[in-house]
């Protein structure tokens, strides 16, 4: 049970961690582009490589599956140590 805590930790924790990064990205581009025109602002998207599917979000879906992953697990083994118990 101990290894299911351990998973469910990291991949909440890890999925915390880029939450927070992907706002704090969002806005900080935001506030970069807001004063610039339209087609400005798209070349500037282009220069800095910025897409909308980049490593941060591969790391988030990442995260999801460890975070799920790990508290299924979790429930699985809570559900095993109560049922072992009631006997």
């Amino acid at each position: 049970m101990k290894n299911a805590y351990l998973v469910s930790v990291v991949g909440v924790g890890l999925m915390a961690v880029m939450t927070a990064y992907n706002a704090v990205r969002a806005v900080m581009i935001r506030q970069m582009f807001q004063a610039s025109t339209g087609a400005a602002g798209f070349a500037g998207r282009r220069q800095f490589g910025m897409n909308s599917f980049g490593i941060t979000n591969q790391v988030t879906v990442i995260a999801l599956v460890i975070a799920i992953v790990g508290i299924v697990w979790l429930g699985l083994a809570i559900r095993k140590s109560h049922q072992n118990s009631a006997k």
